[in-house]
């Protein structure tokens, strides 16, 4: 009778030992999700450069994972960025403010909307996925710029005393007829509507005084090597 009597008082001990065990499990995996940065929580560097990302800047990371991971995703400035590097006798505005694109047909293109691909890829191409493998490996590095602006020379002469591999693709924007339909464009995507505007891999990285800066701390170089461009070496001024 003892015996049975203790086993039915230690039951409710046990039930009350375990119930405790896992609030305190569940209390201090909370703990440590509320004090660790989520950011550092990454994916691998190779699915990184398959165009995949854990940062909850870039647009639904989720949904990118949900393609395989040999596509690239292709959004709207890839199509810029191959329409002023692969079409260089084409305008957005070159028939009556307008331009002539198969599928389409005559099409006024309004910077601040989004642009549909097809406008960029006007003759009817439309390899997507081979046009962003090609923008990152020829043409890593673009710059979008002004002849008149002396912001835009600095930036330049800078990026020239790198002795870069490629060397920087340049869109002067004053000389093109689209000029500002390109610069609205480029403000819209890319939240900088000044020039220079630098991009690197699709990203701008600034202007002119943000060249400068991560020159004089040392991290241009190493930033240019990690966007595919190869450094031969830089000028001592």
């Amino acid at each position: 009778m003892m015996s049975s009597s203790a086993t039915r008082s230690s039951s409710p001990y046990r039930r009350r030992r375990i119930l405790w065990i896992v609030l305190l499990i569940s209390a201090a995996i909370i703990f440590y999700a509320s004090t660790h940065d989520t950011s550092s929580w990454s994916l691998p560097s190779y699915l990184k450069d398959a165009g995949f990302s854990s940062s909850p800047s870039s647009k639904a990371g989720e949904d990118k994972m949900s393609t395989s991971v040999g596509r690239l995703r292709v959004q709207e400035i890839h199509g810029l960025l191959h329409f002023v590097t692969a079409n260089p006798n084409r305008r957005l505005n070159e028939e009556e403010g307008s331009i002539d694109a198969v599928g389409l047909g005559l099409t006024k293109v309004d910077p601040s909307t989004e642009v549909d691909l097809r406008v960029f890829s006007p003759d009817g191409d439309d390899d997507w996925q081979q046009y962003v493998k090609d923008l990152r490996k020829k043409y890593p590095l673009i710059v979008f710029s002004k002849t008149y602006c002396g912001f835009s020379k600095r930036a330049k002469a800078l990026l020239e005393s790198y002795h870069t591999e490629p060397n920087p693709f340049v869109v002067e924007l004053d000389t093109r007829p689209d000029g500002q339909i390109i610069q609205g464009i480029l403000g819209r995507l890319t939240g900088r509507s000044t020039v220079p505007n630098i991009l690197l891999q699709g990203d701008s990285i600034g202007g002119s005084d943000d060249l400068y800066t991560m020159d004089q701390e040392g991290k241009l170089k190493t930033l240019l090597e990690e966007g595919g461009v190869k450094v031969l070496g830089k000028d001592v001024s």
